[in-house]
Parts: C-alpha cells; structure tokens; sequence
C-alpha cells in the first residue's frame, strides 16, 4: 500500500509556504523529533532487516496502562484547543473477526491506548509497532495540536499517495484497526505483494522513478510488510542526516519507522541466532562457549555460492552450501578475512575450521584461498593455484612453512607469474608450474637480477644438489652455488652447455660470472667445478682443470698466445692434449708442454695426439743452418727450417742417425720433407742432402 505519508518529509522542506497551520504543526513533529540520550546510527541501518518478526508480531509487548503511560510521557501540555493522543477518546463498534483478525468488541469512549492495545491483540501486531507507525505517519504520539484531518488518516492506512483516502477507514479507531489488520493480510498472503522475503527487491527511493532504486535482499517478513506499506528506501542522504532531511531523490517513512523504534524501545532487532546455525553453535557450547552471544543479525549473501552469516562475541559463524558452517574466530585472522572481502569477497566463504600446530602457527581454508598466520609475520592470504600447492605441502607445518606477505601478481617477458614468501622460500607458480626458491645464496642471486622479472626469469625447475653444490634452473638460466665460492648464474649459450655437459655432475656449480673479451677474435669464459668453459667463433670447448689448464692460464688463457681453445682435451694411453687456436697443450709423463706455430699447426693438422702424441719437451730454437725450431712429440719429431716448413719425423733409423750426427747441425740441416717408406726402406730430404735407409735399418746420408 502507498500512502500520502510517504511524502510527508519532501514536503516537510515546502511547509512554511504551501502547507496549513494544523498540517504544518503535525508534520513538522514528525520530521524534527527531539533527540534521546542515546540515539540510534545510521551505521546500524540494514535496509533488508528493519525489524525482527518476533519483535514485530508481538501482541503482548505492552498493555493498554502502559501504552497510555508511554502517551503520557511524550507531551506534558497540549496546546489549547487541542485534544493531544494521550488525552484522545472515542466511540467504537463491532468488527468481525476474520482470517486476519479476531475481530474487535466496540465500547463507549474508549481511550487512545484502549484502541491500541486491544487492535494489537486482535490482529496480532505489536502496540509498539502501532505507536511507532502513529508517529510516523501523522506524528499523533508527539504533536501538541493534532488537527482533525492528522486523526482521519492517523495510520495512512487506505491514503494512496495519487489519491484520496478511503472514507471507509477514516477516524482514528478504524485507521488502527486496518492498518493492523493490513499487514496481517500481507503475512498471510506473501506471494500476493511484489516485496518478500527472503530474495533480493528492486526499491526505489522515491515516487520519482528517476531516483533509482536500491537492491535489497529481504531478510525477513515483517520487513518485507513494512516496504509493502511504505514502497520506498532511505538513500544515502536521507541517512546522513537520520535526524532530519536529506536531498530531493530522499524519502524517510522506513527510516523514520526504525529509527523512532530504536531511539523509544531499543533495538528492533533480537539478533536470535540463524536457525541454519544454531545446531552447530549449540554444539559448541551456545554463548557460553567459544562462540559466545551473538552481537549481530544474521546476513544473508548470493555472492560465492550464496550463505548466512552472523557476528558473535568470540567471532563471526559463517553458513553457506559450499562450506558448510564454520566458525571463525574473533583473531587475525578472522580481520584478514574481512580485508580481503569477507564471504562476498575473493576468498569465498570457509570451508574449514582453524587448526595450529607447532610455533603457534595457524592456518584456516576457505573457498578460493586460506589464511596462514604467526605472531611474527602476523596473518596473510595464500590464494589460487599457490593456495593448493602449499595445503599439499603441509601448510604452515609442512616444508614451506607460514606465509610472510601477500601473493604478488607480475607479467614478464617469461609470462605471468604468482610470487609469494613464506618462511623456507619463495613459492613461485607460472607456465613452468609450481617451484620454490629457497632462501640462500640462489634465491639472492634470483632477487638481485630482477627475481621474475629480471633476466632469470621463472623458476623451471626445482633445487637440486650434488657433492659440487646446488643449482636452480630459470626460464633464461640457471643459477648454481657453493659453500666456499657462492652464487653465480649461468646465461646464454651456456645453459644449454651446461645441461649437456651432465650439469652438477658434469661441469659441476658455476664458479665466477660469465665474461666476455673481444681478445683473440672474441669470445665469452665461465669458470665451473671441474674446468673454464669457453665459447668463441669455433665452438663451445672446456679446458678441465690440472697441468694443461695451469699452462694455458699462465701463457694468459683466451687473452694469451695460445687464445681460445678449439677443441676438447682428449686422452690416450700415451697422454691427453687440447688444440687451442695457435697451437695446443699437450701432458704425459714427460710433463705438460705447449707446441705452436708452425710447428702447432703442423701437430694439430696432422692429426693432435692420434697421430703425434703428446709433446715430450718444450719447443727448442737452433741458429745452425739458419736457424729453425724443434719438438719431440710421443711419435716423433716435428721441425721448422729457416724458409718456415714445417715437418713431421716419426722415430726410426733416419731420425736416431740424424741425432747421433749431430741434428739439425750436421752438414745435412734441416729436414725439408717428410719422411716416405716403402719396402725397400725409408728416405727423407734435408737442406743439403738426403738420408735413406735399407730394410736392415742402415742409414746412408748422401749430398743433394
């Protein structure tokens, strides 16, 4: 039902110029009601759960000595000429009971609160809710000179807001009577009003449509009775001044209801606990358990999966499909809850009751997440993927420990990523899954590149260690440790080395930085457990640590003479040896020695350590014959004479006679061709002559 009450506060603001000296009179006591002591709040305003039914339905909350004593106590004079509530009579008739009421039996001037009480009996409504609905309709309870018209449309009841009231339930017994009886009518009869309970309502502010409207779920049915009688919701406004008006779009009829409740007889609401809660809060020992005594009604919300809950002394209850009912207590974490939304929120409504453990730590699930929280890192969301992964490892007693701070979201050029810290490292989870980075000197060489947005990148894998140290796999690298050397990373063409070159239990744990020296035609050097990595235009060598490394790295490793190695150490049984690009490093028993120039590029031509093996000496300088260069290798020996050729002499007759003559001194010099054999023996030339060999091994030295 609309009634013309329901604009009474809009035209409040209009009183003193379009408005009559009675009308203003009873008007104005509605909208200015002296403040009480204790005063009600905007902030306790819950538009879908104005008043409890218990409270609204209650027939017997007053008699009629006390209605009249609560009448008596609101005006001490009335205005002369005047007749106040409190002093109001009346002649009534027979009402017949029906469905809604027990009827009524009329009597000769009965008296204000007479009426009053004997309608709320009757129709089953409480005398407060009619002393309240008096004054805020027509503001009788309070004004000093009522007018007639004020007693004609006491209740509003049959008063349209379009139109003129209804004849039929004019004067001040009949308004009573059929307003009560009205919302008997809406009880009994719910699905016949656009407003019920229990579902969310569209309802506008005001009689102008163009004020919009509000959406509310009503909780219960005499709220829903109350929007059914008065169509409209207090807006922000009209709120921010509970005591008087607000703005053009404000309408003030159910605000005013519960606010002249609240401030004459307390709190409309009981805050009876749930009845979908009270079988597990009884369980638990009611209020005089943990629980304790509700403080609040309880909410109804359609978000996550729709649910109830209900704040208590010792913490909130919380009702829902999906989580069933759950208790959180009145802690951290319950105020974690709150800032990330409550129910209503991301995490959803709980699904589990909290549990600690070990080092006062505690954890609790919810929906979409859960809260993990120490006295020393205090209470902290774990959501999503991270919340699972971490709940799979043990939670805050499990091998991650509670978390630290909250997830952090990142998109990188490695891909989107969740990040967060507990106490045994980092959880990271992204296109590579779930991995931790512990705490230590990879996490901290991780960090200081940018963590998951630096050059590393995400976390692909897991740490693992072997008896060199630890290491970490990135999206763009790889991060390795030690004991005594540290943290460094590994980037570049070397990550793929590094992998298939077995890894920890290949190269073993990165030793110093990557460097890069354009010496030698430019090339990148990493030093690693087991040898230096080197990498230039010919190919990605390792030089292993011992002998031949120690003589590479003193003759000034890819800076030096020797430059950046061209191929891997290999091994006989003779020896090992390693080509670098002028010339290689050999080592045996005869020790480590280094062949180069002609003489290294005739060894590394011919065939390295296969063909040659191993260098016996260092390389000798003679001036005989015009000077020239000579190395013992394991087959033989290579010379350079003084036009630059170099030549190969493998051991037998030729070179043993040559030496015994003297070498390279002898009137023959130096050799000027390789040697060639056949059945009949071996021949060889020199500068000045030829030396030949017969089957028996003798030599014969001839002049050119």
């Amino acid at each position: 039902m609309t009634t013309r009450s329901r604009l009474r506060p809009l035209i409040t603001r209009l009183t003193v110029l379009l408005l009559a000296a009675s009308l203003f009179v009873a008007v104005e006591t509605t909208v200015t009601s002296v403040e009480p002591a204790a005063a009600a709040s905007a902030s306790d305003w819950d538009p879908g759960y104005i008043i409890d039914d218990a409270i609204f339905y209650e027939s017997t909350s007053m008699t009629a000595p006390a209605v009249q004593s609560f009448l008596s106590g609101q005006v001490s004079t009335c205005r002369s000429g005047y007749t106040c509530l409190k002093d109001y009579q009346q002649v009534t008739d027979n009402r017949p009971a029906d469905r809604y009421c027990d009827g009524y039996s009329g009597g000769i001037w009965e008296t204000a609160a007479q009426i009053i009480d004997k309608v709320a009996r009757s129709c089953g409504i409480s005398q407060r809710v009619l002393l309240v609905l008096l004054q805020k309709e027509q503001g009788l309870v309070t004004a000093t000179a009522p007018s007639a018209w004020n007693y004609s449309a006491a209740m509003g009841q049959g008063c349209p807001d379009t139109a003129p009231c209804d004849p039929n339930t004019a004067g001040f017994f009949y308004q009573v009577y059929y307003a009560a009886r009205q919302f008997e009518v809406y009880r009994l009869n719910p699905t016949s009003f656009a407003y019920r309970e229990q579902r969310t309502n569209n309802i506008l502010y005001n009689p102008n449509s163009a004020c919009g409207t509000k959406s509310v779920f009503i909780n219960n049915q005499a709220t829903a009775a109350l929007y059914i009688y008065t169509p409209y919701t207090p807006n922000t406004a009209a709120l921010n001044n509970l005591y008087g008006t607000g703005d053009d779009c404000s309408s003030y009829g159910n605000r005013n209801f519960w606010r002249l409740f609240t401030d004459w007889f307390g709190n409309p609401r009981t805050y009876a606990v749930h009845p979908g809660l009270a079988g597990f809060y009884n369980d638990r020992g009611g209020a005089g358990g943990p629980i304790g005594a509700p403080t609040s009604y309880p909410v109804y919300l359609e978000a996550n999966g729709q649910g109830w809950y209900q704040r208590f002394s010792g913490g909130n209850l919380y009702g829902s499909n999906w989580g069933g009912t759950v208790f959180v207590a009145n802690n951290v974490i319950l105020a974690e809850f709150n800032r990330n939304g409550g129910p209503g929120g991301t995490m959803g409504w709980p699904n589990g009751e909290q549990s600690c453990s070990t080092g006062v730590r505690c954890s609790q699930s919810f929906l979409y997440a859960s809260i993990s929280t120490t006295p020393r890192y205090g209470a902290h969301m774990v959501g999503g993927g991270l919340n699972t992964h971490w709940r799979s490892t043990g939670a805050t007693d499990g091998s991650l420990g509670a978390a630290l701070n909250d997830v952090t979201y990142l998109v990188t050029s490695a891909g989107p990523g969740w990040v967060q810290n507990f106490e045994q490292g980092v959880l990271v989870q992204s296109q590579y899954g779930f991995h931790v980075v512990p705490y230590g000197s990879i996490q901290q060489t991780w960090s200081a590149s940018g963590a998951g947005a630096g050059w590393l990148g995400w976390p692909r894998g897991a740490v693992t260690c072997a008896a060199v140290g630890c290491a970490q796999l990135f999206a763009q690298g790889i991060v390795t440790s030690t004991d005594t050397w540290g943290a460094y990373g590994i980037s570049g063409g070397f990550v793929a080395e590094w992998e298939a070159r077995g890894g920890l239990g290949g190269l073993g744990a990165a030793l110093n930085n990557l460097s890069f020296t354009a010496a030698n035609g430019g090339g990148w050097a990493q030093n690693f457990s087991t040898g230096i990595l080197a990498q230039s235009g010919v190919g990605s060598f390792v030089v292993p640590y011992g002998r031949s490394q120690g003589v590479w790295t003193a003759a000034g490793g890819q800076f030096g003479s020797l430059g950046w190695p061209q191929s891997a150490q290999t091994c006989d049984n003779t020896g090992c040896g390693q080509q670098f690009q002028t010339g290689a490093i050999t080592e045996s028993t005869w020790g480590v020695y280094s062949t180069f120039g002609g003489l290294g590029a005739v060894w590394r031509a011919g065939g390295g350590m296969a063909a040659y093996g191993p260098a016996l000496n260092n390389i000798r300088y003679s001036a005989a014959n015009g000077g020239g260069w000579v190395q013992h290798f394991g087959n033989g020996v290579i010379t350079q004479n003084p036009s630059g050729l170099a030549v190969f002499t493998q051991y037998g007759p030729i070179l043993t006679t040559w030496y015994q003559y003297g070498a390279e001194a002898t009137w023959l010099g130096w050799p000027s061709g390789p040697q060639t054999c056949d059945a009949n023996g071996c021949i060889q030339q020199y500068q000045n002559g030829v030396a030949r060999s017969d089957p028996q091994g003798v030599v014969t030295f001839l002049p050119a």
